[in-house]
């Protein structure tokens, strides 16, 4: 529904038509009463307007009360009076913005159709060059005459828009009721403003539309096929050339007229359609994909007619190609425009088929609401954009629809909107007894760290049985709390540390208690360098042999004397080391977690 004009200051009407030039033109019907109220709209809309009749037309309404209306002399003959000369034919032709005539009768339009001038009004008709509306209204008889729809098409076909009859009561008392009304006055004058303010601003822009359905035969009588009209496809090209744009038009079979102004490629199936398609997409800037193309055709076709009496025939359907998915991919900043007629999730499919391929705007409607059938004139829909926004329109005629729709895609046009983000897949849930730690063990354990004990005689990595003398005590394994291996890595001891290959035999630590106090001492500064740059291995299998005793832990161990013979110095600075370095270690341990 339109909204009311605003209001200037003073409280008039604004004047919507302020300046703009019509040439109304009146024939002889019994509806020319209502040409009287229209050219009352049109003035008062601030439009100059300028009257032309037929002789027929004076029969029914007086020239002077346009005159009286307008302001302007009324014309009606196509030579002046003696003794003057003026082509009244051509200058009227040239002078208006658009013409229109109201009422236009069977025989009116019959001579346009056979391109007659032989009075004035068909004569400019033929001359102008501007946009030319005609108002049919006669009997219901004459308007269903063959000759009637003939002549229709032929206007249409160059270039003559119509406001259609409406469907009513006859003039004639009895004649009961049909189509051939002459539309009202204020549903001209809606139509006929709308026509002078529609603005150009697709004037240069190159629009390919799709329209109607397609067939697939499987034998020269019978046909797969559905039933799409075409008839929102011709609102939307019909829109978009009144919009100024360079429209092609591809659609399949269909019986309806197709717009006027518009240049047409006719398809028959699927195949024609994709081929046409994608030889109209590259010079194309907006794309509106409104045909109903088949998704399947038939594998084989049948050259002649199958017979009835034959056995049961089996059907072998392929997919046909997806001409929206195909040019979706190579769409670059045109704006593409699809159509999604769902019979059930209506909206949850319309977005899906958004997303899948990547359109612009998704128009999707129900065709068993009421209104929204194929052959109706009326459409009820949803607007769904690729930045998710939904607009519902209400139920209301295809023209009306596609004006919505091309206001959409001149926005997009001009600032294109941000795709719909995807949603994100579900991730893989891990079970809850499976922590962590465990998941880290099983691909790869991690190196166990333990911190050896030192004995009196300065030597590491020895069996905790040999015991030194003279060594100070060292906490009990009660007193001295167990801390994580974790944190023994993050903090290494300053005491040297035992790195020894795990597949190491037990029978080589007997070897090292038999070996020299100097290859001893030297391994145990090798390890002691190792452990310092970070490296940390398994423990030996020979300490596995015995009880190893919890990582940093000291065992509490009794003083022994200490034996004479060589080496008693290097015992004691041993032992001073070792010592120092045990209470350094314990100063330095966390508090266990």
């Amino acid at each position: 529904m339109r909204n009311n004009p605003p209001r200037p200051p003073d409280g008039k009407p604004a004047q919507e038509l302020n300046g703009r030039k019509i040439l109304l033109g009146v024939c002889g019907g019994i509806a020319a009463y209502k040409a009287v109220e229209l050219c009352r709209l049109f003035v008062k809309a601030g439009a100059r307007v300028q009257v032309v009749m037929t002789r027929a037309g004076t029969k029914f309404i007086a020239p002077l009360t346009f005159e009286a209306i307008t302001g302007r002399h009324v014309f009606v003959e196509m030579f002046p009076e003696p003794g003057e000369f003026s082509p009244w034919h051509t200058e009227l032709a040239s002078w208006p913005d658009l013409a229109v005539i109201a009422p236009a009768t069977a025989n009116h339009m019959a001579r346009l159709a056979a391109g007659l001038a032989d009075d004035l009004l068909s004569t400019i008709m033929l001359t102008l060059d501007r946009p030319r509306v005609l108002c049919p209204a006669m009997n219901y008889r004459m308007w269903q005459n063959p000759a009637t729809q003939n002549n229709l098409s032929i206007l249409r076909t160059r270039g003559y828009r119509f406001i259609m009859p409406d469907e009513g009561q006859m003039a004639r008392p009895g004649e009961g009721e049909g189509i051939g009304r002459l539309a009202e006055p204020e549903a001209i004058y809606s139509d006929i403003r709308h026509l002078l303010s529609t603005p150009q601003d697709l004037r240069g822009v190159r629009v390919l539309v799709t329209a109607g359905r397609t067939e697939e035969s499987w034998d020269p009588v019978r046909v797969l096929t559905n039933r799409a009209t075409g008839r929102m496809g011709f609102a939307l090209a019909e829109e978009a050339r009144e919009r100024g744009a360079d429209v092609v038009l591809v659609h399949g079979p269909t019986d309806v007229i197709p717009p006027a102004g518009v240049r047409i490629r006719r398809v028959t199936t699927a195949a024609e359609m994709a081929q046409a398609v994608k030889q109209e997409f590259a010079p194309s800037r907006i794309v509106l994909m409104a045909a109903a193309v088949a998704d399947y055709t038939f594998a084989k076709t049948v050259e002649h007619k199958l017979k009835k009496g034959q056995p049961d025939a089996e059907v072998h359907l392929i997919a046909t190609e997806d001409i929206l998915r195909n040019l979706s991919e190579k769409k670059g900043d045109r704006v593409v425009v699809g159509f999604a007629l769902e019979t059930e999730n209506l909206l949850e499919n319309a977005l899906r088929k958004l997303r899948d391929k990547h359109l612009d705007i998704v128009v999707a409607n129900n065709p068993l609401t009421a209104g929204s059938g194929f052959a109706g004139e009326t459409n009820q829909v949803l607007l769904i954009h690729r930045n998710g926004q939904v607009t519902e329109l209400p139920l209301q005629s295809k023209r009306e629809v596609a004006r919505v729709i091309l206001d959409a895609v001149i926005r997009i046009y001009r600032h294109p909107e941000p795709e719909i983000e995807p949603e994100p897949e579900p991730l893989e849930e891990v079970p809850e007894e499976i922590e962590e730690s465990e998941v880290e063990t099983e691909s790869a354990p991690p190196p166990v760290v333990s911190t050896p004990s030192v004995s009196g005689n300065g030597r590491t990595g020895r069996s905790p049985r040999r015991r030194g003398r003279g060594r100070k005590k060292e906490p009990s394994k009660a007193a001295q709390p167990e801390p994580d291996s974790t944190e023994v890595a993050e903090e290494p001891v300053a005491q040297p540390i035992v790195v020894e290959a795990a597949a190491e035999p037990p029978k080589k630590a007997a070897k090292t208690r038999r070996g020299g106090r100097r290859a001893a001492k030297a391994r145990a500064k090798k390890a002691g360098s190792q452990a310092e740059l970070g490296v940390v291995e398994q423990v030996s299998s020979a300490e596995k042999a015995e009880p190893t005793q919890p990582a940093a832990t000291f065992e509490k161990k009794k003083p022994t004397r200490r034996k004479r013979g060589a080496g008693k110095s290097r015992q004691e600075s041993a032992t001073r080391t070792a010592t120092s370095s045990g209470q350094s270690a314990s100063s330095k341990k966390k508090k266990p977690e």
